[in-house]
């Protein structure tokens, strides 16, 4: 009887030990959820975030969230609904979700607060993070500088937010830096509508600009079509999707979200973390310019070094952008 209940009483412990031990273990595994405003495999905006959210998953073992397609109207319902839930970090991609994280933030002050692409900051628990898109569109606008024949380029930009319309006057600004007199056509459409964004590259197209830009989230694909359908190269930003359009697209701007998103959250995870804004460009390794696989070999040696020393000058920051960005 007594070595019954003593082999009762061990495993009942080992129940416990185990049970407790799983309990630890899912206390302690981070929870990090997104908020993105458009598809998680766009090709662009939303899925560089999500690429990033990946990365924790698989680097941290993170228990991750994502809601695509995120409305206006339920940016504070979702945002709220994530910390509710649990979650430990807290992601609104993009400039549009800055009021509603510090809104929520206030409700929920043990949860983390990250805006993409912004400025805000409670200094508590709610911070952002963002690309230098004038850099960015400071290499786009040297490197189409560099190549035009017509001495005509020109840039469409997507929504009309701080990081797009940033982006577009560094493109302007790269452009004349290389060449003073060249001819830079700009337009913000004001949406994510490929048609759009196809038929004002169009219309670039016909008032003699050679090398088209497009910053449009998704929509920048009808900004490729539009240079594909004229026998033109065409710039990408955030991601280059060289394979899908591998006849035009010759290069991009890459400002690795995904990476400054990974770098943040680990921050967070080791207890490091402060809230507040952070800047990060080409010096971090988070903006850089690449080449297509394929058109990319059709860029001459001297535009290359060119573009290497332009981002080495910002590198050091013996070239300030913002001193020619208007």
């Amino acid at each position: 009887m007594k070595k019954r209940l003593l082999l009762l009483l061990t495993l009942l412990m080992v129940i416990v030990a185990v049970g407790c031990n799983n309990t630890a273990k899912e206390e302690d595994t981070l929870k990090v959820a997104m908020a993105v405003p458009g598809a998680k495999t766009d090709g662009g905006w939303s899925q560089v975030a999500y690429t990033g959210l990946l990365m924790i998953e698989e680097e941290f073992g993170a228990d991750i969230s994502i809601n695509e397609n995120t409305q206006p109207a339920d940016y504070e319902r979702i945002l709220r609904d994530y910390a509710k839930d649990g979650n430990d970090v807290v992601i609104g991609h993009g400039f549009e979700f800055s009021d509603s994280a510090l809104t929520v933030g206030k409700e929920f002050p043990d949860t983390i607060f990250i805006v993409t692409s912004s400025n805000v900051t409670n200094n508590k628990n709610v911070g952002s993070i963002s690309n230098y898109y004038e850099q960015a569109g400071f290499l786009k606008g040297a490197f189409a500088a560099l190549m035009s024949k017509t001495n005509i380029v020109g840039g469409v930009g997507g929504l009309n937010i701080p990081p797009i319309a940033n982006d577009v006057k560094g493109f302007e600004a790269g452009a004349k830096y290389i060449n003073p007199n060249i001819k830079v056509l700009t337009a913000i459409i004001g949406s994510d509508d490929v048609n759009k964004a196809k038929e004002q590259a169009l219309t670039f197209a016909s008032q003699g600009a050679d090398i088209l830009m497009g910053n449009a989230n998704a929509a920048s694909q009808g900004v490729y079509l539009a240079a594909e359908q004229n026998g033109l190269y065409s710039i990408a930003s955030i991601f280059a999707e060289y394979d899908k359009f591998e006849k035009t697209l010759i290069s991009c701007a890459p400002a690795d979200m995904s990476k400054a998103i990974f770098q943040t959250v680990e921050t967070i995870r080791d207890g490091k973390y402060k809230a507040g804004f952070e800047l990060m460009g080409v010096k971090q390794e988070i903006i850089d310019f690449t080449y297509s696989p394929v058109l990319g070999t059709k860029v001459p040696g001297d535009v290359k070094d060119k573009m290497n020393e332009i981002k080495e000058n910002m590198s050091s920051g013996e070239l300030d952008v913002m001193k020619f960005v208007k």
